[in-house]
């Protein structure tokens, strides 16, 4: 069995209906965290509660909740080598997953890895690296593993109000030359009721445009996607013309100034 320790940072947000599940799932893995660290932004419920014992509990230093400062706090507290970032809301249903992402980051050419909701087959993984990476398909911070020197040596932006961990994904292989693992069959399930939410779907492509991808802010590409809403002729990412009108919208705003949307807690 891997027995490299790592850490698990997890956001909370008045979660004491879906941290019992998360705490559950790294209980049950073959490779329990060493460390806890939690980052909550003020919960009134009962989430401090079911803080495991021993566990860092950080209360997030702002008046305005940003992803990526509650990140870069908690990273502060990390004292092992890897750290997994988990969203309270989140469970990893296989139970060999994370010991399967500690044995993949065991590769000094890998920086990072993330498992997906897929629960089917073996766990396996495709690498993504400068020519592959497509500012979509970088880490993902609701259930992803890094190597905690790479992220204190440069944290996540707190001006990326969403989908910061695709602006450090662009960071760590076009800069640091390293490949990201996307780990199928982790079971990576999540219980955000908002997660395909119009409104924050916009907002992560939007931000994925102007801090990752800026030629999706070029006019054609704006255009295609206004078509797109009109015509119903939209792809998979888009998924639906509504989304596709408040992309359009958002991306317009983005050409005229930079965008400025604050992070919400989902």
């Amino acid at each position: 069995m891997n027995a490299r320790p790592y850490s698990v940072l997890i956001r909370t947000f008045n979660s004491e209906k879906t941290l019992p599940a998360t705490l559950e799932s790294l209980r049950r893995q073959s490779c329990p965290p060493a460390e806890y660290v939690l980052v909550d932004s003020g919960s009134t419920d009962g989430t401090l509660g079911l803080a495991p014992k021993g566990a860092v509990v950080r209360r997030y230093e702002g008046v305005i909740f940003n992803y990526s400062q509650a990140l870069n706090q908690g990273i502060a507290s990390v004292s092992t080598e890897y750290v997994l970032i988990l969203s309270s809301h989140t469970s990893i249903q296989n139970d060999r997953a994370v010991e399967y992402a500690l044995d993949l980051l065991a590769d000094g050419r890998i920086g990072a890895a993330y498992f997906c909701n897929e629960n089917r087959g073996a766990l396996r993984h495709v690498l993504i690296d400068r020519r592959s990476f497509d500012g979509f398909n970088g880490l993902w911070n609701t259930s992803g593993m890094v190597k905690t020197p790479l992220v204190r040596r440069r944290g996540f932006r707190p001006e990326v109000f969403t989908a910061e961990d695709q602006e450090w994904s662009k960071w760590l292989v076009e800069q640091e030359g390293k490949a990201i693992a996307r780990i199928y069959a982790g079971g990576a399930v999540s219980a955000n009721a908002r997660a395909r939410s119009v409104r924050k779907r916009a907002n992560e492509y939007a931000s994925i445009a102007y801090f990752v991808r800026p030629d999706l802010l070029r006019w054609r590409s704006i255009a295609r996607i206004g078509l797109g809403a009109v015509r119903r002729h939209y792809d998979a990412m888009l998924s639906e013309p509504r989304v596709c009108l408040a992309v359009f919208v958002r991306l317009v705003l983005c050409r005229l100034v930079q965008p400025r949307f604050k992070s919400r807690y989902y």
